[in-house]
């Protein structure tokens, strides 16, 4: 069915496009505000409809060539195909849209340094394309996977190893893992890029043993002399999940130094680290610039303790609070690193260790950049019950951040600023910061 004449009257957070067909609410990917284009319907639920846009009779955005053969189906990018800038503009408008009451608070977003290749991180999965092991791109709402060898998030080295190894699966006869039937061995190709251009090689299977990998080191080794690592990790499970509990080091260690501004850091390939280190730094700057100096911080769901060492000079100390174990490792080993003498990781979840820290320590301010589900409700009533009288949120997540914010503000806190940050471009991705008192 092809629904006629839909006018977009904004765009919204995941990079739907909004507007109403027969009284009903329709979204529509890859559309704009202006755009009147004509949609074959996908589902349809009680109060709208979802569909994909199959002809535009009008558009107010200008459109670029998108620089991606597989755009229109890859789920890597859904804004390739607009000026950066105009990108920048556009999720400004998805912020104004998720908090009405509060567009003066809200700047203009900052911009990527970076508008290409700017990801230091990425897992591919792969599939069997030609009887050939190729690594791609999951297409939109689906697990069908489309070749990513054109991928404008990357650089074009990542891209050139990652053929590479897949030219060696090939070589090697390897099999690719299917979800169905839990048959077969490789499930993806990860890939993780310091600021020296070093490179560590992830390649997850699912059985434990990998084909000819001497062959493999010594081929990555001699063409690639910026591979420092290659790690076989074994995920055995039927889930989503990329990474499973157990590896293999085959070259090198598994970790590298990463550096974010004048700071260096340890980072396990398993550790969380932001995918774009430019506009990171970026927004670490933003956060120091609100630390009041002398503060006692608590700096929640920390990983390898980025934010904390890049704010410790500012303040009187900072207790970092992890649950990762391979995080935390790192993490005391970038507090010695650094020569940060004021801050002290707790291996644990937060709720868990919450009160004692607040109490103990006598914190008076928060950092956090939780998962993007948002903090749990006993979090947020800690945090409001508490003596906390500064709160320094950054979001992959917008819309459970509004949900956390509104019940801060019920508490008394009160929302001094708001900053989108384009941490992923060419996405619907925004990373979004806020700085909440009382």
């Amino acid at each position: 069915m092809i629904l006629k004449n839909i006018k977009i009257d904004k765009i919204i957070y995941k990079g739907y496009g909004l507007g109403t067909y027969q009284g009903k609410k329709v979204f529509i990917p890859n559309t704009y505000p202006g755009d009147i284009v004509d949609g074959q319907l996908l589902s349809e639920k009680k109060d709208y409809y979802k569909a994909l846009p199959v002809k535009f009779h009008k558009s107010e955005i200008v459109r670029i060539p998108a620089r991606c053969p597989v755009f229109t189906e890859c789920g890597g990018c859904n804004m390739l195909d607009v000026d950066y800038f105009q990108q920048c503009e556009l999720k400004k408008q998805v912020i104004e849209d998720i908090y009405p009451d509060y567009i003066s608070l809200i700047n203009n977003t900052i911009a990527s340094p970076k508008a290409d290749q700017y990801r230091n991180k990425v897992f591919f999965p792969v599939t069997i394309r030609d009887k050939k092991i190729i690594y791609g791109m999951f297409k939109n709402l689906s697990h069908t996977v489309v070749s990513a060898d054109k991928c404008r998030l990357v650089s074009s080295k990542i891209l050139e190893i990652a053929q590479e190894v897949c030219n060696h699966l090939n070589n090697a006869n390897e099999t690719v893992y299917d979800e169905r039937s839990g048959k077969g061995n490789i499930r993806h190709l990860g890939f993780r890029v310091n600021s020296k251009q070093e490179v560590m090689v992830i390649i997850v299977t699912n059985k434990s043993k990998l084909a000819f990998t001497n062959t493999l080191i010594k081929t990555l080794t001699n063409k690639f002399p910026q591979v420092l690592s290659l790690i076989q990790n074994i995920n055995r499970s039927n889930t989503n999940t990329i990474l499973g509990d157990s590896d293999k080091v085959l070259l090198g260690q598994p970790y590298f130094f990463d550096e974010i501004g004048n700071k260096e850091y340890k980072v396990h390939y398993q550790s969380f680290f932001q995918v774009n280190r430019q506009i990171t730094e970026l927004i670490y700057k933003q956060i120091r610039a609100d630390l009041d100096f002398n503060s006692n911080v608590l700096d929640a769901y920390s990983g390898v303790s980025t934010i904390g060492i890049f704010i410790a000079d500012k303040a009187n100390l900072v207790v970092s609070v992890e649950n990762n174990e391979w995080a935390v490792q790192d993490a005391n080993y970038n507090i010695k690193l650094n020569k940060c003498n004021n801050i002290g990781v707790i291996n644990a979840k937060l709720e868990d260790k919450f009160e004692e820290i607040i109490d103990k320590y006598k914190i008076n301010t928060i950092v956090f950049d939780p998962p993007r589900k948002g903090l749990e409700t006993n979090i947020r009533d800690l945090i409001k019950n508490s003596k906390i009288n500064k709160i320094i949120y950054l979001s992959c997540n917008p819309t459970t951040q509004k949900r956390d914010m509104q019940d801060f503000c019920k508490a008394g806190f009160k929302l001094e600023k708001m900053i989108p940050y384009d941490m992923f471009p060419h996405t619907y991705h925004i990373e979004n910061y806020a700085l909440l008192t009382r």
